[in-house]
């Protein structure tokens, strides 16, 4: 990916011109352009997160670990009184 400065001049033709490009499509392409940008949308969150270090990525796994560990003892008892009923049915 390119990383260019622009100026907001810049950018503002380019979003004008984006939007008139839009405009011009038929319906069925502009939900197809919509699509399309939803997508890198989405894949910018995804590529923000592939990004993080291991050290980060480790950090955050010590940070949740605790909580995700208590969480998990705080619902096995109700979960095995569920199994418990669904073995006398």
């Amino acid at each position: 990916m390119v990383n260019v400065k622009m100026s907001i001049t810049h950018i503002n033709n380019l979003q004008d011109q984006i939007l008139q490009s839009i405009k011009t499509l038929p319906l069925e392409k502009q939900q197809q352009v919509l699509e399309f940008v939803k997508s890198l949308q989405r894949n910018s969150r995804f590529q923000k997160w592939d990004n993080i270090s291991d050290a980060e990525a480790q950090s955050l796994q010590n940070e949740f670990a605790q909580e995700d560990i208590s969480f998990s003892e705080s619902i096995l008892p109700d979960y095995l009184s569920h199994l418990e009923q669904e073995d006398k049915k």
